[in-house]
């Protein structure tokens, strides 16, 4: 069988590739001799480091020739359906799957958070295709919620970020007093890093290390510079060109990690680690809800304080011995249903050969 993996894949971003990686090892296990194509912005690095086929995906041709010789496309996972930033990347991933129907091959889509999808046609295209995938699966039951109010008539399985299916072993975690920092820059938004600079202000003072870790190369190592820049206590940013499993490791080191990005905390409950999260994005507060966490505040409405985020990382460091025995069961379940994904979609392909 050879199947395509359509999402935001070579671009530097250690959620991203972690999501590549992850969903590989899970059709690969299920399918040993599976054959895998992966559209990526940088085709080459993506083939030596996944040891898989890859074509550019600005490329159409490219990516038209491979579609004839295909079983299957995966769209997913991440965020692809959004038009909150811009509405050309959605019009990019929608014409791959229109790509993939005008040559008849069955349409997967993989563990996606949909949203926020704030035009009409957004909406109304995001409904079309999805109505005419053959397996639908979103990591939240608010985009599943999302889909079915904007039409989408098939049956949509609610299923983990694949990343929860990677299999990793975490050295015995020490106590090392770091309180790890993943932020992003959000639109002009800029107030919240000034509360968040006070704040790791008074963890230093309190004996903890800051370490602030890129997840998406330059962009994160920007807005880290800057909250860096805007604190007393020194800090650390740690390489943008680690690896995601240097970042998990990194993270599971770590007494708490304060997060904007979605798998930064995924990485944390991973490897059980206390986290607190500020949120940009629904799919933040949809892995808090998951993990049964709470979300400090929001960037765009700032409804939080330096004070409320160090009484907050403060109660987690006080009761972090709690947190391995509630998460670790949860985290075991949610790696064998990530697994599953992968089973179900590949089952789609056989039953699914569009005629």
């Amino acid at each position: 069988m050879h199947v395509i993996l359509s999402g935001y894949y070579g671009f530097d971003n250690a959620g991203d590739e972690a999501i590549l990686h992850s969903i590989i090892a899970a059709l690969r296990r299920e399918n040993p001799s599976i054959e895998i194509t992966v559209l990526s912005n940088h085709p080459h690095q993506t083939e030596k480091t996944f040891q898989v086929k890859s074509v550019n995906r600005h490329r159409f041709a490219e990516i038209n020739q491979v579609m004839r010789e295909t079983d299957g496309l995966i769209s997913g996972g991440g965020s692809l359906f959004q038009d909150v930033t811009s509405s050309r990347s959605l019009l990019y991933y929608a014409g791959v799957i229109q790509l993939a129907r005008f040559h008849k091959v069955p349409v997967c889509i993989y563990a996606q958070g949909i949203g926020p999808l704030r035009r009409l046609s957004s909406k109304r295209l995001v409904s079309y295709l999805f109505n005419r995938s053959q397996y639908i699966s979103v990591r939240d039951n608010d985009s599943k919620i999302f889909l079915q109010m904007i039409g989408v008539k098939e049956a949509i399985q609610v299923v983990p970020d694949p990343v929860l299916g990677l299999q990793t072993t975490f050295p015995e975690k020490k106590s090392a007093n770091i309180i790890c920092v993943a932020v992003r820059a959000w639109l002009d938004h800029h107030a919240y890093k000034k509360q968040l600079a006070i704040c790791l202000d008074g963890l230093h003072k309190q004996g903890y290390t800051i370490e602030f870790l890129p997840m998406h190369g330059q962009h994160d190592y920007a807005a880290s510079l800057e909250i860096q820049q805007a604190m007393q206590a020194p800090s650390n940013i740690l390489p943008v060109t680690s690896s995601f499993t240097e970042k998990m490791a990194s993270i599971h080191q770590a007494d708490v990690l304060i997060g904007m990005r979605l798998h930064a905390l995924i990485f944390a409950a991973m490897s059980l680690t206390p986290f607190v999260a500020l949120s940009y994005d629904p799919k933040i507060n949809a892995l808090t809800k998951q993990f049964d966490q709470s979300v400090i505040g929001h960037v765009d409405q700032l409804n939080w304080t330096a004070e409320t985020l160090l009484e907050q990382v403060q109660e987690l460091l006080d009761a972090k011995e709690k947190h391995p025995a509630l998460r670790q069961q949860q985290v075991k379940q949610l790696h064998q249903e990530a697994q599953a994904t992968a089973t179900t979609a590949l089952n789609a392909f056989k039953r699914h050969r569009i005629s």
